[in-house]
Formats: C-alpha cells, structure tokens, sequence
C-alpha cells in the first residue's frame, strides 16, 4: 500500500483512541441527596455522598459498610454554599444520580425553593425526577437514616417513594418537574410532602430512626403557607387519582371496622352562578373489608366508608381554608373546565374559597369485597 495514504488511514484511529477526559467511576463521588436550609442570611446545605460499592448489585448494603456521609457549608448563593463544600472534598462529585431534595421550614419561608430549583435544573448532569420533601426537624439526621434491616440507603421511604406508595398512598410523591409545573399552573401552589424521623424500631443493638411522610408542606411561588399534618391532611388522598391504595377505619356499635380502599377515581365539577362557584366532588373507588368486630351487611359497610371518607375530605379542606391554602387546587380546576368563569373571578391565578366552596360530595363505592370470607366474624 502507498506509504502516504497508511499514514492517512491510520491517523484517525490515533486521534479515537485517546480517552484524556475520562472520568473513572473510582476516582467520583456520588451526590444523591441535598438539604436545603437557610440560616443568618445564608443557604446551608447539607450534601449526602452515597457510597455504592456497599450496597451491592443485590441492593442490599454490607452489615458493616459505611453507606454514606453528610457534610454542610453556608454561602450566600447555593452555589457559594457548594463551592465551599468542594474544598474539603478529596475527588470530583457526579451528580446525576442526585435523587431527592430536602427543604428545612426556615428555607421555605424565606421563599428559597425558586432560586434553589433555578440553580439544580442549570447543572447538566441533574434530572428533574429528583423527589422533593420538606421537614421542620435537623436535615442531616435523614440523610444518614438508612431503611428499616439495613438494606440499601437509596432505598428509604424519600429515596424511593414509589415502592411504598403502592401498598399505603398517604401523600402523593412530588419530583421537580411536578413541582414546576404545580407552582406555574392557576392556584400557583404545590404540596411537598412532609418528613419526620420517627425511632421506633427496636433492634438488638438499640433502638433506629426511620423516615415516615407525615402530611405537606404547601408552598406558592411567593412564598410558604403552612404545613397541614397527621389526620388533617387525610382527606388528600382522596381526592387523588394517584392513590393506589388507603384505609378508613369507622366506628360501628361500639365496635370498629376498617375498609382497604383502591382504584380511586375522582371527579371535580365546578357549578358557576354569577359570582359564586361551588365544586361538587364525584368518587368512584373499589374497597375490601380488612377487619371487623361484628356481623355486617355490604350496605352497612358501604355507608359507614362513605361517611369517614366525606368526614376527612371537608376536616382537610377546612384546615387547609383557616391557612389560605387551596389544598384540592379547586383554582385549577376552574381553570381548565371553565377558563371563562376563571378569568372573571380569578386574582392573581386564585378564586376566593370559603366554608361554602364545596357542593355536594357523591361517593360511590362501585365493587366491595370481603377477602376469603363473609361479611361476618370468623368465629361465632
């Protein structure tokens, strides 16, 4: 072959081979939860870096592995506050695997969450699935918490939601992009679920903290409106297409029975006269009866379901009313079913809601069962 044209052929292979900008997976850390307070006219953030060489290809850490550590830096800017952190850190920080995000209350009311969403959705490597909660408890505490038999940290209750979720639909999760979009729609309010650590689970070493979703924190573009915790906040699930799966538990003769209640289907109908705008409520859902002390009929069951379940969706409402939130985002739906009504009455992308906003509330329970057996005790 003419010496010229080897020469021609074989460059291009040289100039491919090289890989001078690689990064070695070894020689990263891996960001995979941020907590976002804001103290003193400052950010402080808490940076989790997660440690996936013990937590395996089974997910399922070590007994003895370190799975991560937590470290915080305070700036002006969040970037000021991550800059910082980089200093005492010994290898380059990857953060697309960053997965959830943690405001403190102080960093909701000084109106933080904007300017923290409008840094992390710059970065390249970042997503907008990354879970977002919010807590009025120490933030470094849940990012070191770990799930319940010491399986893997990416596993918790925030950094995995969805798994949980399936079996109990207490709140629904919210990531970044429905977070973005909740606070751009009409209402201009989101629910950001609500942390604690609550340390219950005894062990033969101690006692551990684990993290349990305990309400919402509600958040608008111009600042916070409260959080809305424990039973108040039970009527939201259901008042979600999301739900999967919840109970109700009511009081019969003296005696209690609890219903598992799935396949919710809800239907906001705004009824507009003049000035005034009444929503009435449509429920579809599908229950199973899970425990009971007396001998019932599909009817009793039914009635009593249905009158837990209007009792916790107004008790929510109504707090959330004595707060100035729009917990069921009535704005909204005013917005895309009848834009015209909307435009009269809005301010700002709200309507004015009071005691009286919620018309009738029609609950159908369209199929309920009763496991393997009757409707009636096991033994007699």
């Amino acid at each position: 072959m003419n010496k010229k044209y080897f020469i021609i052929l074989i460059l291009p292979l040289i100039l491919l081979a090289g890989c001078w900008d690689l990064n070695e997976n070894e020689r990263m850390y891996y960001a995979y939860g941020v907590g976002v307070d804001y103290q003193n006219d400052e950010y402080v953030i808490w940076i989790q870096l997660i440690n996936f060489a013990t937590i395996a290809k089974t997910e399922q850490s070590t007994i003895d592995g370190m799975q991560s550590q937590v470290s915080s830096a305070s700036g002006k800017t969040f970037d000021e506050a991550l800059f910082k952190l980089y200093h005492a850190i010994d290898e380059r920080v990857y953060w697309g695997h960053l997965s959830l995000l943690i405001f403190s209350e102080e960093a909701l009311n000084q109106g933080r969450v904007n300017s923290v969403l409008n840094t992390l959705t710059r970065y390249t490597d970042t997503r907008y699935n990354i879970w977002v909660y919010c807590t009025d408890q120490p933030l470094d505490q849940f990012l070191i918490t770990v799930p319940v038999l010491n399986k893997g940290i990416s596993l918790t209750v925030i950094g995995d939601p969805l798994n949980s979720y399936e079996q109990e639909s207490f709140i629904d999760p919210i990531d970044i992009r429905r977070l973005i979009i909740d606070l751009d729609e009409p209402g201009h309010e989101a629910n950001i679920p609500y942390i604690t650590l609550k340390k219950d689970w005894k062990t033969q070493k101690g006692t551990e903290s684990t993290i349990k979703i305990n309400g919402v924190g509600v958040v608008t573009t111009k600042g916070f409106k409260g959080f809305i915790k424990n039973e108040d906040v039970s009527g939201l699930q259901w008042m979600s297409n999301e739900t999967k799966r919840g109970e109700i538990t009511n009081q019969y003769k003296n005696k209690y029975l609890t219903v598992t209640l799935r396949n919710i289907n809800v239907n906001v109908v705004p009824n507009v006269n003049g000035n005034d705008v009444k929503f009435d409520i449509n429920i579809g859902l599908n229950g199973t009866l899970a425990s009971f002390e007396e001998n019932l009929t599909s009817n009793n069951i039914k009635e009593l379901v249905i009158q837990e379940m209007k009792k916790e969706i107004t008790q929510t409402y109504q707090v959330a009313l004595e707060k100035d939130i729009d917990i069921y985002h009535f704005s909204e739906v005013l917005y895309r079913k009848n834009v015209k009504a909307w435009k009269k009455l809005q301010q700002n992308g709200n309507i004015k809601l009071d005691h009286d906003t919620i018309g009738k509330i029609n609950i159908k329970i369209e199929k309920l069962t009763s496991g393997r057996k009757a409707f009636k005790e096991t033994i007699n």
